[in-house]
């Protein structure tokens, strides 16, 4: 019965298929986009104190810390109040779940989900059931600045299990085609590509890697690609040369976006440049540097730090995402008012430590120069401080030379702290979702402001 009503439900308009939240939140968010900065202040503080007192009447965990640290919800008069309680890491949710789960909803209005968390340790969240109807309006209003209509059809090519022998299936949920990157071969993507102009679809939905690959292995066929109005590309960092090179093969736009599982900060492109746009309307961001203050001065690079305006099931208040950005310009040319990051880069996690405690971000590291032509896959892997092993997945026409002009590129970025191996593999797994690992970093990474944080840490631990 689900085979067969599922798709019938899914052709009813987008704003009765997608819940409650879907419609006001997207028309909301069509108007407040040009808002004065003045006023999206005032809604970001109508919003948090709201949920400063939901956290405070209805969350175990918030009224003990603003107890001990003697915070009032009911005093906060400006977005910079948020400084005064401690953050919140993943170590402190794992210990503390149950406790940060709101009392005054049942169990049937949360649902819950896990996010891989660093080093692969699984971390479970709450939400509202409500929640997916907003998020989708969220990324709806985002591909929109492209000129997305969300009744269109669109290709995915993301880590969907699809159990089809072709590889490919249509999903009526999402009104895509969806196309498994776990089956990349040369007769594959040829018939990908077959089915992609086949069905005019106007936009691929990929991650970065999987859209490098489809692209690589379109080229070496000689197939013409998909004649696609964007790509949309999300969940990985989209690093120097990528965004080049998947442009020139398609034609076409790539628009990135930032977000993740736990819905504390959501950033996207806007239609005149690539500057990532941090959707006020959506949590409170923060750029923490490694000292602990506040990045301010376009070009500080800093971790990303949100609090949820919306998530009333499990309140994430200044949580630490563990990815890291750098601060972007005052304003963009699209007339849009809101905080601006020039590049996001991925987890510290995904950092290489150097023999000096330096951390050294794969941004910083261009893989897309010439003295990559040979290679279809690299990876990092790190077990010593100083050392990394450089995994590479060769073509057929690799030689010494580019063995010798690959260290010595990398000799030149960071030879100074880092003494780089090369290690050559039949194959690079993907993770169980289906995306590219750039580095796997088996040391842990320092926390941000070590030595300004203590008291905090310690009032964390008895919270």
């Amino acid at each position: 019965m689900k085979a067969v009503l599922r798709p019938l439900y899914y052709r009813l308009p987008a704003t009765l298929c997608y819940g409650k939240n879907f419609a006001p939140t997207l028309q909301l968010l069509r108007q407040s986009q040009y808002w004065s900065a003045e006023r999206l202040y005032d809604y970001q503080l109508t919003k948090l104190r709201a949920m400063l007192r939901h956290c405070a009447a209805n969350v175990p965990y918030y009224r003990r810390l603003f107890r001990q640290v003697g915070f009032d919800p009911q005093q906060v008069r400006s977005l910079a109040d948020l400084q005064r309680l401690p953050l919140l890491d993943k170590a402190t949710v794992r210990d503390h779940l149950k406790d940060l789960i709101a009392e005054n909803l049942r169990p049937h209005q949360m649902h819950y989900f896990t996010t891989g968390g660093t080093m692969g340790v699984p971390l479970g969240f709450y939400n509202t059931r409500d929640a997916g109807g907003r998020e989708r309006a969220f990324m709806v209003a985002q591909w929109e600045r492209l000129g997305f209509d969300y009744r269109e059809r669109r290709a995915m090519l993301r880590g969907t299990p699809i159990k089809s022998s072709r590889h490919w299936q249509y999903d009526p949920s999402e009104r895509a085609f969806v196309f498994s990157n776990f089956h990349m071969t040369a007769t594959n993507v040829a018939e990908y590509a077959r089915v992609m102009q086949e069905k005019h679809l106007p936009y691929l939905h990929s991650y970065p890697s999987a859209v490098i690959d489809f692209a690589r292995l379109l080229q070496s066929q000689k197939l013409a690609p998909p004649p696609f109005k964007a790509i949309l590309a999300s969940s990985e960092t989209v690093y120097p040369g990528q965004r080049e090179f998947v442009e020139a093969v398609f034609k076409a736009r790539l628009f990135s976006w930032y977000g993740h599982s736990e819905d504390v900060v959501l950033a996207g492109e806007c239609e005149v440049s690539s500057d990532y746009h941090i959707f006020a309307e959506y949590s409170i961001v923060e750029v923490l540097k490694e000292d602990g203050s506040l990045a301010s001065v376009e070009g500080e690079a800093g971790e990303l730090i949100g609090s949820a305006l919306d998530n009333f099931a499990m309140p994430l208040i200044r949580y630490r995402t563990d990815d890291w950005a750098v601060l972007g310009r005052a304003r963009c040319a699209c007339g849009r008012n809101y905080q601006l990051l020039k590049e996001t880069r991925g987890r510290r996690q995904d950092m290489i430590i150097g023999r000096l405690d330096n951390l050294i971000s794969p941004t910083a590291l261009n893989f897309h120069t010439d003295v990559f032509d040979r290679v279809l896959q690299v990876q990092f892997y790190q077990r010593e401080k100083g050392k990394v092993e450089l995994r590479i997945k060769r073509r057929d026409d690799y030689t010494a030379q580019d063995s010798a002009n690959i260290l010595a590129a990398l000799n030149e970025k960071m030879g100074d702290t880092v003494a780089t191996t090369l290690h050559f593999v039949p194959d690079i797994p993907l993770s169980p979702s289906g995306k590219a690992r750039l580095v796997i970093q088996e040391l842990p990474i320092p926390q941000i402001g070590t030595t300004v944080n203590r008291e905090q840490r310690s009032v964390k631990r008895e919270a």
